[in-house]
């Protein structure tokens, strides 16, 4: 155990009598009640929606209020609670509001809680009863399944890692960040069920992936993670989705792409809103921003070329290993790639980082795909 108590409290005399007594007499101190804090009452702005975060958005309770660096509260007392002394340091890591807030916290998490689904019982498991795949596509669509569940136990890690280390005035963010992780447990539950019904078992790890993986969850900044992983990662993951959506062989497997898909958009927009809160706050964290995009761009640029996801999703995007299916698999998988660097400057853009092009060498990297494409007669939307 890290942290001993300074105190044998089996052992402190006046503790223990303290204790007899109250049990004896029934006197109480009361002192609790006597706190100074601040009295509500907060409505529900719609009753069809409920009390929300966002209805609790008030006095001392609000988050609109909060500083940017937080010097009062170090414990773990929710915002707004009266902190006596001797509550315990909790030495939170993040306590600057700009390493982790977004625009519109409070409702990403509403907006989890309320869309959760069951990878048990919301899927139609039984009608992949006397469904045969092809034995090429059914490996393939299992290694596809493979490589997303190990994407999914580190997107599951690496959030969940950073919950006590936020200073708990920023409870909206924490609670999001609870619901991201069980979406991600989720994600990856559905994946391995997958694999495993495709009859073919789970496939091969992926050692480049895992490299890039890893990168996520050795960040060394809460702001840093959210560029790696909420914006960078998570947004190739949901072009990554779509097209899988597209290419899966049964309507099972487009029904778990697209139940995947809305908690993958909510993790992308907490990440395109917070990029965005800390360019229009604080503009003098852009060249830090911009650095920690040039690692995760070089990390997500080496991931997507990872053999056991390529390979796999050309088989899975051209039905086949002949060499009519090779090609138009190549075709969708070249697309694949490009709109996936296509979408991440959109994304960029939104947030008000439109130089990103100009400096950045996964564009670079782009160009010259997007060039390739084109003389081999790949057509790009």
């Amino acid at each position: 155990m890290a942290y001993l108590s300074t105190t044998d409290f089996t052992q402190d005399k006046d503790f223990i009598d303290k204790w007899l007594y109250t049990i004896r007499t029934g006197e109480m101190d009361l002192s609790w009640m006597k706190s100074t804090t601040e009295k509500i009452s907060p409505e529900e702005a719609n009753p069809r929606r409920g009390l929300t975060y966002r209805d609790l958005n008030v006095g001392t309770y609000g988050y609109t209020d909060i500083p940017e660096k937080v010097r009062n509260n170090r414990s773990y007392a929710p915002r707004g609670a009266e902190i006596p002394e001797g509550v315990p340091d909790a030495q939170p890591w993040v306590s600057r509001k700009s390493e982790l807030w977004a625009f519109n916290t409070e409702s990403y998490y509403e907006e989890a809680v309320s869309r959760q689904w069951n990878a048990t019982t919301d899927i139609p498991w039984d009608r992949l009863d006397g469904v045969e795949l092809p034995e090429v596509t059914g490996k393939a669509l299992s290694q596809l399944m493979t490589f997303l569940t190990e994407v999914e136990m580190i997107a599951t890690d690496t959030p969940a890692m950073w919950l006590p280390r936020l200073n708990p005035d920023f409870i909206e963010v924490r609670s999001f960040i609870a619901a991201q992780a069980m979406d991600e447990a989720r994600h990856a539950e559905v994946f391995r069920k997958r694999a495993l019904t495709t009859g073919w078992g789970l496939m091969q790890a992926s050692p480049i992936n895992e490299m890039a993986l890893k990168h996520l969850r050795d960040a060394d900044s809460f702001s840093e993670m959210s560029v790696a992983l909420h914006l960078v990662a998570e947004g190739n993951v949901l072009t990554l989705f779509r097209f899988s959506e597209y290419l899966s062989p049964t309507d099972v497997d487009k029904k778990i792409f697209r139940l995947v898909m809305q908690d993958e958009a909510r993790h992308v927009g907490y990440g395109m809103q917070h990029f965005k809160y800390v360019l229009e706050h604080f503009p003098e964290k852009r060249e830090v921003l911009h650095a920690h995009l040039d690692e995760a761009e070089n990390i997500s640029f080496a991931g997507a070329a990872a053999t056991e996801l390529t390979e796999a999703f050309i088989i899975l995007a051209g039905g086949g290993l002949k060499k009519e299916n090779i090609e138009q698999g190549i075709k969708v998988t070249t697309q694949f790639n490009l709109k996936q660097m296509q979408e991440h400057f959109e994304r960029l853009d939104k947030c008000g980082m439109p130089e990103r092009r100009e400096r950045s060498k996964l564009y670079l990297m782009y160009e010259m795909g997007r060039a390739a494409a084109e003389n081999a007669g790949i057509k790009l939307n």
